[in-house]
């Protein structure tokens, strides 16, 4: 047994990380769904599972059922079969980010354990699950985990191709390689090959290892890839003609050349060129930090074995490069930057070979871990309100009676957010962002009365629209549920 192997955190790491998977599990299922993001992309599976549509994945835009054709399926997909299993709930919605989140880091284990020496797959791990921006999208309703998983997947496969002596081994990875490429094309797009391609086309450039290619499964492997790829966008165009134009062109090209690329459905942020450079700073953290100060204290040394170690080359080049491709972009959202993450933890591992170092590192990261753990739960009352309709709408259930909703509409004040579409489908009146005027006559001569959600700070401007129509019945966060008599049309 190695000194590294008696060392006490390493039997206590593996512990605090299995706690904290189930904390952040049991989380996922307690937690409401949050607007904007998670309940968009709740409420485009949840319509994929209850209308079993599985090309085109919909979301309700203002009050139109419209086809949702920014991401590729792979997502909804997966969302939408754990709802067929374990029903419309938030857990089954956040289950495949589970999943990916957790077969990012097994693969992780596997490929530093075997090829970045003794204690450095579990030491990755720890680092990666440390940084709580990988812990909170864990369990989220988004994309970016299952692409983070894709991405970071394929980059760690590479690594391994590049680091295994045996052909037979080398050609197995290259496979995992196109698999997950195509997986990752299937969930964001193209943007999976350019963030796997570019550290790989500079490394093999840098390091002259163009003989390397030839163990590639040329065939197999883009046979598999497209296999997997084409026939959906197929099918998707063939149902919506002008799909592959706008995909292609507007979101994943023009968004780099203009702000106003014709975005259908305005989910990213303008920011300054450059600013993923600090959103993965902060997404790293705290360990970004630790690196910084060994670019700054000890960039010498980092610098000539970055440049010595090829190794050590393309793990820095993997997060490098593509947090540099985001700071070209200007309209871009904070987990853009996630796949850096466990490919920035590996390069950390890699450089910080001593052996005291590692221990240290491992110790931090197992507390923080185990913070996390007991936060994952401990948070959860105190979100049970923040930026969701999920109790409201329970209010407002109780007040009309499921027998009873046909009888009187659901309204929100002026857009209809995404979790009421969730969690009240088919009841809910869905609307743009409109005076409550405009709401109430799209009710009006269909009901004589409705229940109707407010903000607190709004309820004025409805008792000024009726006067003694309006009824105050529950509040819940910000929310406040009333009832109100409907004009005639």
């Amino acid at each position: 047994m190695t000194p590294w192997s008696r060392h006490a955190v390493v039997r206590l790491a593996p512990v605090a990380l299995a706690l904290a998977l189930v904390a952040r599990a049991v989380s996922t299922a307690l937690l409401p769904l949050t607007d904007a993001t998670e309940g968009r992309y709740a409420q485009v599976a949840q319509e994929m599972a209850v209308t079993d549509d599985w090309v085109t994945p919909r979301v309700w835009m203002n009050d139109a059922h419209l086809p949702f054709l920014g991401k590729p399926p792979l997502f909804f997909w997966a969302a939408a079969g754990a709802m067929k299993v374990f029903g419309e709930n938030e857990f089954a919605a956040r289950l495949p980010s589970i999943l990916a989140a957790v077969a990012l880091l097994w693969l992780l284990c596997r490929v530093m354990g075997h090829y970045g020496g003794a204690g450095s797959g579990l030491l990755s791990v720890m680092v990666t699950a440390s940084c709580g921006f990988f812990v909170a999208v864990g369990g989220s309703v988004a994309v970016d985990m299952l692409f983070s998983a894709c991405v970071a997947g394929s980059l760690l496969a590479y690594f391994a191709f590049i680091s295994e002596p045996d052909r037979l081994i080398r050609r197995r990875w290259s496979l995992l390689v196109f698999l997950l490429l195509a997986l990752g094309f299937l969930t964001k797009g193209p943007v999976a090959v350019v963030l796997f391609g570019l550290p790989v086309l500079v490394w093999t450039v840098r390091w002259r290892e163009w003989p390397r290619l030839r163990d590639h499964r040329w065939i197999a492997g883009p046979v598999l890839f497209l296999v997997l790829v084409v026939p959906w966008f197929v099918l998707c165009e063939a149902r919506n003609p002008g799909f592959i134009k706008y995909f292609f062109v507007n979101e994943n090209l023009l968004r780099f050349v203009t702000h106003d690329y014709g975005d259908a459905y305005g989910s990213g942020h303008l920011y300054p060129r450059g600013s993923a450079l600090l959103m993965f700073v902060a997404a790293a953290a705290p360990w970004s930090l630790l690196g910084l100060w060994l670019a700054f204290s000890r960039w010498r040394a980092v610098r000539d074995a970055c440049q010595a170690d090829r190794q050590a080359g393309f793990l820095f080049l993997s997060f490098a490069a593509g947090t540099l491709f985001w700071c070209l972009a200007r309209q871009l959202l904070f987990t853009y930057v996630l796949p850096m993450v466990p490919l920035f933890a590996a390069w950390l591992v890699w450089v910080m070979r001593g052996g005291t170092a590692r221990k240290r590192l491992l110790t931090l990261a197992t507390a923080l871990v185990a913070v996390m753990a007991v936060a994952s739960v401990a948070c959860v009352p105190f979100l049970q309100n923040v930026k969701t309709t999920r109790e409201i709408v329970r209010m407002a259930r109780k007040y009309s009676g499921d027998v009873f909703i046909s009888r009187e509409p659901l309204i929100f004040e002026r857009k209809t957010p995404y979790s009421a579409l969730f969690y009240a489908r088919g009841w809910v009146v869905p609307h743009p962002k409109e005076p409550l005027q405009e709401s109430f006559r799209r009710c009006g001569g269909k009901w004589h009365s409705a229940l109707v959600v407010i903000s607190a700070g709004r309820k004025k401007e409805l008792m000024g629209l009726a006067p003694g129509c309006w009824s105050e019945l529950a509040t819940a966060g910000e929310w406040t549920l009333g009832r109100i008599s409907l004009p005639a049309k």
